[in-house]
């Protein structure tokens, strides 16, 4: 049985579009009354019947990781309060696992404010590991997100997908962006970005150094690559994908590696 942790990145679950994110609501009050605006809800329901062909075809296990689009990233870089951060990636979290549901997919969220720490200068997940665990055992779909801990340190959905397959000794983690995979510069921006098919862990000279959106806190695709080689490091698989292409969660789910970026030892 084939044992995958996937990252659904914030652009494709929730709103992208810099025009719109002008007006997105920065209190949780009125991301209560509003925030749903900026969920793209019919992309989640496709993802979900995605996900839930993949694994009625193959039977294979999973862990899900969301990323914090709007929810997270635009609340830190306007300096909101860490509780109405937690609070937003909450709700967003929420209302994409209730998609996923109603997908037929029995899906529980674990939120990472009340299961992780930063101590020692690492994460510690132990207990929000034990708790997946368990879900896992009872053949449920453990969900998390990244958030913003005690003390404000934040953890990423890019750190939650390497730590949970080492803890879990998964065989591949599968990130799902808005971008093919790698490329050499934001091919969003850049006409001379060239694709990158396969890097390997000892490419110390390719670093993809950009963002793929102007509101991420969290270090952009170099960083999202250099967490991914500690995977592979370890032996674990890892591709990285274009999610809101219809048929590539799916395929990816399913062993496929003939389109993305994959990483290597």
């Amino acid at each position: 049985m084939q044992k995958i942790v996937m990252k659904i990145g914030g652009s494709i679950i929730s709103e992208k579009d810099p025009s719109r994110l002008a007006g997105f609501p920065l209190t949780i009050a009125e991301i209560k009354r509003r925030g749903e605006e900026y969920m793209r809800l019919d992309e989640i329901a496709r993802v979900g019947r995605e996900i839930k062909e993949a694994i009625d075809e193959s039977g294979l296990q999973l862990i899900l990781v969301n990323g914090a689009g709007p929810f997270g990233h635009l609340l830190v870089k306007n300096k909101r309060p860490d509780e109405e951060v937690r609070a937003s990636v909450r709700f967003q979290n929420e209302r994409f696992v209730s998609e996923l549901r109603a997908a037929g997919l029995d899906v529980v969220p674990i939120p990472p404010s009340e299961s992780c720490v930063f101590a020692d200068e690492r994460f510690d997940i132990d207990y929000l590991w034990e708790i997946a665990e368990m879900l896992l055992d009872e053949g449920k779909m453990p969900s998390t997100y990244g958030d913003v801990l005690e003390g404000g340190k934040i953890i990423s959905g890019d750190d939650f997908v390497v730590l949970l397959a080492n803890f879990w000794k998964a065989d591949k983690i599968i990130v799902a962006t808005d971008v093919d995979g790698v490329y050499t510069k934001d091919p969003k921006t850049n006409v001379e970005a060239n694709f990158i098919k396969q890097l390997r862990v000892a490419d110390a000279g390719t670093k993809p150094e950009y963002s793929l959106n102007s509101i991420d806190v969290t270090g952009g695709m170099q960083s999202k690559v250099e967490k991914l080689k500690r995977a592979a490091r370890e032996g674990i698989k890892c591709q990285i994908i274009n999610g809101t292409k219809p048929g590539n969660i799916k395929a990816a789910l399913l062993g496929d590696e003939g389109f993305g970026t994959s990483i290597v030892a």
